[in-house]
């Protein structure tokens, strides 16, 4: 399947970002701590809203409330994680086309997001008491999210 791919690799490591990106001194590890901070923003959000979802912190509001109020914040630091991650792509393009870390990020990204947008999201907007299904929605969001990010680190040491 990847080998169907390759053109649009090579097609991507070769553009003016890409090589931009790769070429300054400066940029990749600038962009790089961008890429953490959205991370970090996104995880602390989830982290929130799944700790409601047991039933522990922020009891005195309501889930939905409190997944209503995170939304603006998670749904940014998703935009600002996944541009940065577009613009390391670009400059480890064919780095990243053979790399198993890379394969797993991109599965479990895809995974996370529909997930979240999904199951998770349909649990947040009323306020339940928590269940076994959003303790296990809770528990399976922050361990799809961990593993994107523990699959990110280990894209530099393949």
């Amino acid at each position: 399947m990847l080998n169907s791919l390759l053109p649009f690799f090579h097609w991507v490591d070769r553009t003016t970002i890409g090589n931009w990106v790769r070429d300054s001194t400066w940029a990749f590890a600038s962009i790089e701590v961008i890429h953490l901070f959205g991370l970090t923003l996104l995880l602390g959000t989830l982290v929130v809203v799944n700790l409601r979802m047991f039933g522990w912190g922020l009891t005195a509001n309501s889930l939905a409330d409190v997944a209503s109020d995170a939304i603006p914040f998670m749904i940014s630091a998703m935009v600002v994680t996944i541009i940065t991650g577009m613009l390391l792509f670009s400059a480890e393009t064919m780095k990243c086309y053979d790399s198993p870390p890379f394969i797993a990020k991109m599965v479990l990204l895809a995974a996370a997001l529909l997930f979240t947008f999904t199951f998770h999201r349909h649990l947040t907007k009323k306020d339940r008491p928590p269940s076994p299904a959003s303790k296990f929605a809770a528990c399976l969001s922050m361990a799809l999210w961990v593993s994107v990010g523990l699959a990110g680190r280990a894209i530099a040491f393949f």
